[in-house]
C-alpha cells in the first residue's frame, strides 16, 4: 500500500468480502499467473517492449521517408486520411479497450 494513501475509513462488510473472495477464486481458476501478478503488483505483458518499438518504427519510418519519395500531393492526401480517419478510429478503439467509452 502506498504510504501516502489514507486508510480506508470503512472496512468491507461480510457480503463485500465474500464477493471479493468469489472474484479472486474465479480469477485464480481462469488465469492463476495473472491473478498472482495482480496480487504482487507486478503486471507485465510479454513482448510489450518489442511491440512498442515496432509501432514507433512503423510510424517514424514512413513519416521520415514518405516526403522524400512521394510528391507533395500524395503526402497531403495521406496526411488528410490519417488525420480524418486513422487517428480518430485508433483513439476510439483504444478508449473502448480501456473501458472508458460505452459502445
Amino acid at each position: 500500500m502506498n504510504p501516502a494513501t489514507p486508510p480506508d475509513p470503512s472496512p468491507l462488510t461480510g457480503h463485500e468480502q465474500a464477493v471479493l473472495a468469489a472474484i479472486s477464486a474465479h480469477e485464480h481458476r481462469w488465469d492463476a499467473g495473472f491473478a498472482d501478478s495482480l496480487a504482487t503488483g507486478d503486471v507485465r505483458r510479454p513482448g510489450h517492449r518489442w511491440r512498442t518499438l515496432l509501432l514507433v518504427l512503423a510510424v517514424v519510418v514512413p513519416v521520415a521517408v514518405g516526403p522524400l519519395v512521394l510528391s507533395s500531393a500524395w503526402v497531403l492526401a495521406i496526411a488528410a486520411v490519417a488525420l480524418l480517419v486513422v487517428i480518430p478510429t485508433t483513439l476510439v478503439v483504444w478508449a473502448l479497450r480501456q473501458g472508458r467509452v460505452y459502445p
